[in-house]
């Protein structure tokens, strides 16, 4: 039995918890085990879930709260848990579990890294640089989600090099394929028939960028009344955002949906994604959306190579909400959704397969590598 500790800031539902959530529900519960270390003592909504699979879930004071409490309980936990394998999911700050993890002897040490070209100030680039010496040194094995966010933390010639190993942001094909049955259901449930169905699925955070959502959503609306915008998650900004919503008058037609264990259902009810983010690393929910034949709009902030399919288009964050508006306003009357099963799994996000690879890094430490990846020097 190999013993995983995870590392995460929490168990609810954002991309980093339903990607570990995905390739644990297709591993061999015979042959591995994941324990999370949460931040925070707020209990997520996936914590059932994960304690379902035997996953012992522990959770410690936050950074915010006490730094000293913070790395004191993260060591003891550790030392103490006899674990094979540390992946720690918190970019450059992962240095210090990763040092622990190192000082107590784990033979495979992990940092994933998730976002991809975070905005920084001056004084954080050079925190970051330091910091990532010994982040390097004391990893044996370098993640990210994508590309762009491989050259974001570990720099252009490491990725080129074959130095990173980008762990696909894969899901069960299967469960998003798009059916005409469970999209007429799901719109009967939430009382969406004949309504031109805008959705997003994200932490309501500053990342995600809800408050040009709204903007985007409020010239839909004067266009078309029988425009709907579902916003499935929670987050710090809820408060502000619907404060937004109220002050605009569309209080009736925006739809708080919280946090959902039905998202591939919820995908089928929509007509139109919506992801303008500020920054990401490689959205899992952009693959879901492709593979549920949902037309999706992203910000060009987003790597092109979650683009598996001609169904995502990308805008600039420059653009007015009124031009997104009418980008999107062009598929009001509908559009032919069909299967992409087959694109989504020649972009690399089968789960079946992927999950192999990941079973192999933390039974072996290593991979064999592929060709080397493609990437902008100038990055």
């Amino acid at each position: 039995m190999i013993r995983v500790l995870h590392i995460v800031s929490a168990l609810d539902s954002g991309g980093v918890e339903n990607l570990l959530l995905n390739y644990y529900t297709h591993m061999n519960k015979d042959n591995f085990i994941f324990d999370f270390v949460v931040h925070g003592e707020k209990i997520g909504a996936l914590e059932p879930v994960f304690n379902g699979m035997n996953s012992r879930i522990f959770h410690i004071p936050s950074k915010h709260e006490s730094f000293i409490k913070n790395l004191n309980s993260m060591k003891r936990i550790i030392y103490n848990g006899n674990y094979d394998v540390v992946h720690v999911h918190q970019g450059i700050i992962s240095v210090f579990p990763i040092y622990f993890a190192k000082k107590k002897g784990i033979s495979i040490r992990i940092t994933h890294n998730h976002l991809a070209f975070k905005p920084e100030n001056f004084i954080e680039k050079l925190i970051n640089r330091l910091l990532l010496i010994p982040l390097k040194r004391y990893s044996t094995n370098w993640f990210a989600c994508g590309i762009d966010a491989g050259i974001s933390l570990w720099g252009c010639k490491a990725v080129k090099e074959g130095k990173v190993h980008i762990m696909k942001n894969a899901i069960d094909i299967d469960k998003f394929a798009f059916n005409p049955q469970i999209r007429d259901e799901m719109r009967r449930k939430l009382n969406l028939e004949k309504k031109f169905v805008i959705g997003n699925v994200a932490r309501l955070s500053y990342q995600k960028n809800h408050e040009f959502i709204i903007r985007v959503f409020n010239e839909i609306y004067k266009a078309n009344k029988n425009a709907v915008l579902l916003l499935v998650g929670r987050g710090e900004l809820e408060n502000e955002v619907k404060e937004q919503v109220q002050n605009l008058g569309l209080t009736e037609v925006v739809k708080f949906l919280g946090v959902r264990n039905d998202v591939p259902e919820l995908l089928q009810a929509m007509d139109i994604f919506l992801l303008p983010s500020r920054y990401e690393g490689l959205p899992v929910v952009l693959v879901e959306s492709q593979a549920a034949g949902l037309k999706s709009f992203a910000a060009d902030t987003i790597t092109t190579e979650v683009k598996c399919t001609d169904l995502l288009e990308y805008i600039s964050l420059k653009e007015s909400p009124k031009y997104w508006a009418n980008e999107i306003l062009k598929y009001k009357d509908g559009y032919v959704r069909k299967n992409t099963f087959e694109k989504i799994k020649d972009g690399g996000y089968d789960i079946k397969k992927e999950v192999l690879t990941l079973e192999k890094i933390y039974s072996r430490g290593f991979v064999d590598r592929g060709k080397e990846n493609e990437c902008n020097e100038s990055k």
